[in-house]
């Protein structure tokens, strides 16, 4: 898939990127996260499934003190 970003050539891959989010005033990292990433200039797309699995991880486990997950999808 053609990368999204303006002036960058490259093509997006399928990869595992980590993931950081901030939710309920927290900065929370999730690793392991499948995404599309451009080799040129880093630029990451989420597919939608992933980000309702992400939504889920969230609302499951920002309530403890953990500050770093693995995407469990």
């Amino acid at each position: 898939m053609k990368c999204h970003t303006p002036d960058c050539t490259g093509e997006h891959e399928a990869a595992s990127i980590s993931h950081s989010v901030i939710y309920r005033e927290r900065t929370l990292v999730i690793h392991n996260v499948p995404a599309f990433l451009c080799p040129e200039c880093g630029d990451a797309t989420l597919i939608e499934e992933t980000t309702i699995v992400l939504e889920d991880l969230l609302k499951r486990k920002a309530r403890s003190k953990a500050t770093a997950f693995h995407y469990e999808g």
